[in-house]
């Protein structure tokens, strides 16, 4: 069993952090993020180049050391996404995808059907190896100590 990070914070700390990450996600997302389990593909819906160019300006941003960190590891290339038979399958669902997105525009982001959506057709999506989706919580905890950390191999200890 691995050992656990232990990650020594203060209360008003954590809480500036958890605020500075999230509102990060929201606005690359243009979703809302109500707590750390967030997936970043599944159900914020960025795939291939988009979580690659999220996770860079993060780091960026936030001038953190990801030199361990593994894309392939947690998320599928665009090549990997764009294959003939994905690429058709997504003609197929384009009229969901459009009465999907006049629904959720139609009420005000009260009804988002998006991560319903992507989950059928990742149910028709073929040759797609498995992947470790990364949370908010996940970036989060990288944020925090400066560097790639999975909030799993963490445990926070507050001051």
């Amino acid at each position: 069993m691995e050992e656990k990070q232990i990650l020594y914070v203060d209360f008003a700390t954590l809480r500036q952090s958890y605020i500075e990450v999230k509102k990060f996600i929201e606005k690359a997302s243009y979703e809302k993020v109500d707590n750390s389990n967030i997936l970043i593909e599944q159900d914020l819906g960025f795939c291939g180049d988009d979580t690659y160019f999220l996770i860079e300006e993060f780091v960026e941003k936030y001038n953190l050391d990801f030199s361990k960190f593994n894309f392939l590891e947690h998320f599928l290339s665009e090549g990997e996404l764009a294959n003939g038979f994905q690429v058709v399958l997504n003609m197929v669902f384009l009229p969901l995808y459009f009465l999907f997105w006049l629904v959720k525009e139609f009420t005000f982001d009260l009804i988002n059907l998006n991560k319903y959506l992507i989950k059928i057709v990742k149910l028709f999506s073929t040759n797609q190896r498995e992947t470790f989706d990364m949370s908010f919580g996940d970036l989060l905890t990288s944020y925090l100590n400066k560097k790639y950390t999975l909030r799993d191999s963490t445990v926070f200890v507050l001051k």
